[in-house]
């Protein structure tokens, strides 16, 4: 069995983290707990929005000295919302966005929101993500949209030609 003990520079990001996260506005981090070992730095408890839950990871991540991070904090929301409003938030969200092409779809399963769909760029997935994480009530948001690019007729022409004699 072995302890685990901290050292001098684990308290220091400890505390570095800590301090930020009190200072974030985007962040509610009463309920938010810190650990750092070795430049892993974990985040757990609870926090109102999936929007917070990213925004203190990206705080931890702008700490000198944390190489990872471990996010483990828990959305719980305020005042809780039903599935069928959130997929609505979702579904305005998505059409506001005029890059989302319109094949992108959304399944919302207590409070988890998957996006399923493709998207002819790359952008256009990560688009489709931003859009939906700051609706309120979202726990969480997969993506599973495929990015794949349309062939172009000059392609498709000149890999075919190569096969003609």
């Amino acid at each position: 069995m072995t302890t685990a003990s901290l050292t001098h520079t684990d308290i220091r990001v400890r505390d570095a983290v800590l301090r930020a996260l009190e200072w974030d506005p985007a962040v509610d981090a009463s309920a938010v707990g810190v650990s750092a070992h070795g430049g892993a730095v974990t985040l757990t408890g609870y926090i109102d929005s999936y929007a917070g839950k990213l925004g203190a990871e990206r705080v931890a991540k702008h700490i000198r000295g944390v190489r990872a991070v471990a996010n483990d904090i828990e959305v719980r929301l305020k005042l809780e919302r039903t599935d069928s409003d959130i997929a609505a938030d979702v579904v305005r969200a998505l059409e506001l966005r005029s890059t989302i092409p319109s094949g992108v779809q959304a399944a919302v399963h207590a409070g988890q929101v998957t996006l399923t769909g493709r998207a002819t760029w790359l952008y256009q997935k990560r688009d489709a993500e931003k859009a939906v994480h700051h609706v309120r009530g979202v726990r969480n948001v997969t993506d599973r949209i495929t990015a794949a690019p349309r062939p172009v007729e000059q392609d498709i022409q000149h890999r075919t030609s190569a096969w003609l004699p």
